[in-house]
């Protein structure tokens, strides 16, 4: 009987070691829905080389451009996209003494993920030029994420008359478990009516 009693004591302690073994594996699977930190490191990877060839291509006059790339061997993706047009162009007194052009133009970042539970981040704006100089910018965001809650901070840094960056951070907050996930754009607005992409990444 005392074996039996032992045997029992023992079996009960164990059952809920059983349970909270199968529960953690399931919360663990189930978590493994969003990104990992090795897929994170694999968008970054990415990303870092993208920027290099968006930047190339800006130089080279286009503008439109759209790059995604396959994270390993898996079907999921990260993609970096810039587009700016020219909304129209003015005169003012600059202009007509001086060889630096002015305009106005309109600008969009983003960056999208698709590993695990998806998100976007988008920057867009205006920035007036003249004279070598940027002489005004206009910044808005847009979020998305289904199984997440969006917020961001962004503002303009003024580094010089000739160079603004347009920078953009931000939250993605898992609904179910405390993750976040953190999104970094940043555009670099200069005075000869140029542009390129300072920063685009992903972290936790």
């Amino acid at each position: 009987m005392k074996k039996l009693a032992i045997l029992f004591i023992v079996f009960s302690l164990f059952i809920p070691s059983i349970a909270f073994a199968d529960t953690s594996k399931s919360s663990s699977q189930e978590n493994g829905d969003y990104p990992t930190k090795e897929e994170i490191e694999l968008l970054n990877e990415s990303l870092d080389k993208m920027i290099n060839e968006a930047n190339k291509k800006l130089e080279n006059g286009e503008t439109k451009i759209v790059l995604e790339e396959k994270l390993g061997n898996s079907d999921q993706t990260i993609e970096l996209g810039f587009e700016v047009n020219d909304i129209n162009t003015y005169n003012d007194g600059v202009q007509l003494f001086s060889s630096k052009p002015s305009g106005k133009k309109m600008y969009h970042a983003y960056v999208k993920n698709t590993a695990g539970w998806n998100f976007e981040h988008r920057l867009v704006g205006e920035f007036t030029y003249g004279g070598g100089k940027i002489k005004g910018a206009t910044k808005d965001v847009n979020m998305t994420g289904a199984m997440y809650s969006e917020s961001h901070n962004t503002w303009i840094d003024k580094l010089d008359p000739s160079v603004w960056e347009v920078r953009s951070h931000g939250k993605f907050k898992a609904l179910k478990y405390l993750m976040e996930y953190n999104s970094y754009l940043t555009v670099q607005l200069l005075g000869s009516g140029d542009y390129r992409i300072a920063r685009a990444s992903i972290n936790f």
